[in-house]
C-alpha cells in the first residue's frame, strides 16, 4: 500500500446503518452525494469506528505482549526473532507497515468527519458536537499509537514523532511532509482530548451503547499525561499530577464500576459493561466482517488447531512466557481466566501446553457456534476503569501525592481479583482437574490488601503497582508501552531472556521505538521522513 494513499484525499469508506456500531462494512460515497446531513455525518463516524476495528483485528499483540516479557513469538516455521528483541526489527517488515497503515487509515476517517461536519445540516447541536469529539478521540488514540510506537529519537538526534495528518492533502504535498517533533505530536493529541472532553455526552446507552462519552476523553487524556510524564519526554512530577486530577472525575463518576467478578469481565455476554471507558466494538458476523480474530492469535499453532474450528490455526503465533505465568500469586482467579495451562487434543488426552483464554468464546462440542478464527464474538478492552485506578495510583506516587489514597486504588483491584468465583466459569475447575499443581491457593490469604507499612520506599510501592498492572491486564497488549515509558525495558527485557528463552537479550536504545516503515520513506521525497536512531534511512 502506498504511503501516499494516507494523505489523499479520503473516499470516505463508512458504514451503512444507523446509530450501532457492529454494522456491516462500508459503501462508497464521493462528496457530491454524501456529508449533506446529520444522519449522513452519523454514518461516517461510525465508519471510523469501523476502522478502529480492522486496526484492532491486525497483529496488535506483536507490539505491546509479543514484543515484551509477556509473550513470545512461538511458530516454529517462523522466525521469532522479527518481532522479539534478539535481532532489531526491519523496516522491511510487513508488521510493522501494516500497524501504521492501519492507524493512519483511521485517521483519515476521523479528519473526514471533522473537515464535513460544519457543511453538513445539523437538527441538534448537541449531536453535532458529539460527532466531532467521537472524531477528536479516534484521532487521538491513534495518534498515541503512533507517539508510543515509533515515535523517538531520530537519526538527526531530534525527538520525533509522525507526520500530522490533519485534512486531505494531495500526493505532491503529502510527499514533502516530515516527521513532527514528538512534543508537537503530543500536542495535537492533548488540543483533541481537551476539546473531546468538552463535546461528548456522559453516558451511551441503548443503540448508542458502545460510543465515547466525556469519560473516555478524559481518562485517555489523563493516560496520555502519564507517558508525556516518562519516557522519552521525561516531563516529570508536573504531568504526573496532571494526569492525577484528569483521572479523579473519572473515578468519581458514578456511571462507572469495576465489574464484581474477573470472569464476567471479559464475557462476551458482558459487552460494554460498568468497567468499559473505550471498547472498541465486534460482533460475530462472517459474512460483513465484523467479528474479531484477536482470541486465535492468543494461542500457539498446536493449541490453534486443538481449540479453533478445523483448519482455521492462521496465524496463531502467541505463547505465554513462564515470567509472566509465575507473576500470578497461588490461587488468584485471574490466572485461570487469561490463561490455561493445557487443552484436550483430538486424541481426547490433555497436553501440557498453556495459552491465552482472555476473550475465550464458548465452543460447542462440535466448535460449530464459531464459522471461523475471524469471527469470534468478543469486544476489545481498550482502556477500563481498573487501568485508571492503577494509572491513579501510580501518579499519586510519583508526583508526591496522597500514598493512602493510592494504596487504596491499588488494593481495589487485588479486591476484585480475589472475590471473583472460579465457579463464575466451570471450566475453570474442569481445567484445574487435569492440571492440579496449575494454581493451588487461597486468593484471600495470596491476594491480602497491601499496607503502606509493606514498602519500604517508593520504588517498592511502585513496583507493586506494576505488578498487578502486569497481571490485571495481561494479553491486553499494555506491558511493553509501560515497560517504555518507565525506562524499565533495558532491565526487565534483559533479566527475562535468561528467563523465558533461554536466550540473551543485549539491550539497545534502538529497541524503544519501531523503525520508520519502508514504504513511509520511499513514498515521500528523499530526506524528508528521518528515520529513527539504529535503522537504516532509505
Amino acid at each position: 500500500m502506498k504511503y501516499t494513499i494516507f494523505f489523499l484525499f479520503a473516499l470516505a469508506s463508512v458504514s451503512c446503518g444507523k446509530n450501532k456500531l457492529d454494522l456491516t462494512d462500508p459503501a462508497n460515497f464521493t462528496p457530491q452525494q454524501f456529508y449533506k446531513t446529520q444522519s449522513d455525518m452519523d454514518i461516517a463516524v461510525i465508519g471510523a469506528y469501523g476502522k478502529l476495528r480492522d486496526l484492532y483485528n491486525g497483529n496488535f499483540q506483536y507490539w505491546g505482549e509479543i514484543r515484551s516479557d509477556n509473550t513470545s513469538f512461538y511458530n516454529p516455521s517462523v522466525d521469532r526473532n522479527s518481532v522479539n528483541l534478539l535481532v532489531p526489527v526491519q523496516v522491511t517488515y510487513l508488521e510493522v507497515n501494516n500497524f501504521w497503515n492501519f492507524l493512519y487509515l483511521a485517521i483519515i476517517s476521523a479528519n473526514t468527519v471533522l473537515e464535513k461536519v460544519d457543511g453538513a445540516t445539523y437538527t441538534s447541536d448537541a449531536v453535532k458536537n458529539q460527532h466531532i469529539g467521537e472524531a477528536e478521540v479516534i484521532r487521538a488514540l491513534c495518534y498515541f499509537y503512533l507517539a508510543r510506537t515509533y515515535g523517538g529519537t531520530a537519526l538527526n538526534g531530534k525527538l520525533l514523532g509522525v507526520p500530522l495528518v490533519t485534512k486531505q492533502l494531495g500526493a505532491d504535498a503529502a510527499r514533502l511532509m516530515p516527521r513532527a517533533s514528538l512534543e508537537d505530536t503530543y500536542a495535537l493529541i492533548v488540543s483533541d482530548l481537551t476539546d473531546a472532553k468538552t463535546k461528548l455526552p456522559s453516558s451511551a446507552t441503548g443503540a448508542n451503547a458502545g460510543r465515547f462519552t466525556n469519560a473516555a476523553a478524559q481518562a485517555l487524556l489523563g493516560k496520555v499525561y502519564m507517558f508525556m510524564a516518562g519516557y522519552p519526554l521525561n516531563k516529570g512530577t508536573d504531568y504526573y499530577a496532571k494526569a492525577a486530577a484528569e483521572f479523579q472525575p473519572v473515578i468519581d463518576n458514578t456511571a462507572l464500576s469495576l465489574v464484581s467478578s474477573y470472569v464476567k469481565l471479559f464475557d462476551s455476554n458482558n459487552k460494554n459493561s460498568s468497567e468499559a471507558i473505550i471498547e472498541i466494538q465486534f460482533k460475530a458476523d462472517l459474512a460483513n466482517r465484523t467479528g474479531n480474530a484477536f482470541q486465535s492469535k492468543m494461542l500457539t499453532s498446536a493449541a490453534a488447531t486443538a481449540l479453533v474450528p478445523a483448519g482455521d490455526a492462521g496465524t496463531a503465533d502467541n505463547k505465554p512466557n513462564i515470567s509472566l505465568l509465575n507473576t500470578y500469586a497461588a490461587g488468584d482467579p485471574r490466572k485461570s481466566v487469561a490463561f490455561r495451562p493445557g487443552y484436550k487434543q483430538a486424541s481426547g488426552t490433555y497436553r501440557t501446553e498453556a495459552y491465552g483464554h482472555k476473550y475465550w468464546q464458548q465452543l460447542g462440542a462440535d466448535k460449530s457456534n464459531v464459522d471461523s478464527y475471524l469471527d469470534w464474538d468478543c469486544n476489545w478492552k481498550e482502556l477500563r476503569l481498573a487501568e485508571v485506578y492503577l494509572l491513579y495510583s501510580e501518579a499519586l506516587v510519583r508526583s508526591g501525592g496522597d500514598k493512602s489514597t493510592a494504596l487504596l486504588y491499588l488494593n481495589k483491584i487485588r479486591q476484585r481479583a480475589r472475590n471473583t468465583s472460579k465457579s463464575d466459569d466451570p471450566t475453570i475447575a474442569t481445567i484445574e482437574t487435569q492440571f492440579p499443581t496449575w494454581n493451588t491457593g487461597d486468593p484471600s490469604l495470596t491476594l491480602k490488601d497491601y499496607d503502606l507499612t509493606d514498602f519500604a520506599s517508593d520504588s517498592d510501592f511502585l513496583l507493586a503497582i506494576e505488578n498487578e498492572s502486569r497481571v490485571e491486564f495481561a494479553l491486553e497488549d499494555k506491558r511493553w508501552y509501560d515497560l517504555v515509558r518507565t525506562q524499565r525495558a533495558p532491565a526487565v527485557m534483559t533479566a527475562s531472556s535468561l528467563t523465558d528463552e533461554n536466550t540473551v537479550i543485549t539491550w539497545d536504545d534502538r529497541d524503544y521505538a519501531l523503525p520508520i516503515p519502508q514504504n513511509a520513506m520511499i513514498n515521500s521525497n528523499p530526506g524528508i521522513v528521518i528515520q529513527n536512531k539504529g535503522y537504516t534511512q532509505l
